[in-house]
């Protein structure tokens, strides 16, 4: 029997000789474990600094903006 196993019947053991009510702090525990040394997936992080950057609106541009959303919003029907 490999090391490992060996470990594998060493925890299966002691757990079974633990309280009942003591077996969901080991599941939370052992949880705990495998998440902390699962290996991570990488996420695509998209960097937005400076996306507006030399990107100037004037005050009208975004009131006419806000102008043509609000005549659209007014034209559906909202239920």
């Amino acid at each position: 029997m490999a090391l490992s196993e060996q470990y594998q019947q060493q925890i299966i053991d002691t757990i079974k000789q633990l309280p009942e009510e003591k077996l969901a702090e080991v599941f939370n525990f052992v949880t705990f474990l495998k998440e902390k040394y699962q290996p991570s997936t990488e996420k695509n992080i998209v960097k937005l600094g400076g996306l507006w950057e030399g990107f100037e609106l004037t005050d009208k541009e975004i009131q006419d903006a806000r102008k043509e959303i609000w005549q659209h919003l007014d034209m559906k029907e909202i239920v």
